[in-house]
C-alpha cells in the first residue's frame, strides 16, 4: 500500500497487472500476448533474481558456502533452533590444525551438553544472533 500511496502522490502511472503488456517497440501483430504481471515477474523480476545469484555463485566458492552454511547454525535466535551438530562438527574439520582427530571426537558430546543448557537456560532464551550470544558469553 505504500507503493501505491507513493505511486498516486508523485503521479506515476501504475500498471494493472492482469492487463495485457504491450511492448511499444514491436508492432502489435508480432507482439506476444502476455499480462503485466507475467513480464513484469517473469521477464524482469526473475531476470534480476537470476543475475544476483550469479554474483553471488561468482564471490563464495563452495568452500565459502559451506563455510557460511556451518556458522549460521550457531544462531541463538528462537532458542538455538538452527543449532546443527553435524555442521558444527564439519565446521571444526575445516580447521585441521585448530582441531585434532580426538577433538573432534570429543566436540561432539560436548556440543549435545551445550545445546542442552542452551536451551533450558532462562539467561540465553532473549538471544538474536551472534553477536549477543558474544556478549553474554
Amino acid at each position: 500500500m505504500k507503493l501505491l500511496f507513493f505511486c498516486v502522490k508523485h503521479d506515476i502511472d501504475v500498471p494493472n497487472m492482469d492487463d495485457m503488456f504491450v511492448d511499444r517497440g514491436r508492432s502489435r501483430r508480432k507482439a506476444q500476448e502476455i499480462t503485466n504481471l507475467h513480464r513484469y515477474r517473469v521477464e524482469l523480476y526473475y531476470e534480476v533474481l537470476d543475475m544476483q545469484l550469479q554474483e553471488l555463485n561468482s564471490r563464495f566458492n563452495e568452500t565459502n558456502t559451506e563455510l557460511l552454511l556451518c556458522l549460521a547454525c550457531l544462531s541463538p535466535n528462537d532458542l538455538f533452533s538452527d543449532f546443527n551438530k553435524q555442521k558444527l562438527l564439519r565446521l571444526a574439520q575445516l580447521y585441521p590444525n585448530e582441531f585434532s582427530t580426538i577433538d573432534i571426537m570429543a566436540l561432539g558430546t560436548q556440543l549435545d551438553t551445550y545445546i542442552l543448557d542452551m536451551r533450558t537456560s532462562g539467561e540465553f532464551s532473549e538471544l538474536k544472533d551472534i553477536g549477543d550470544l558474544a556478549k553474554r558469553m
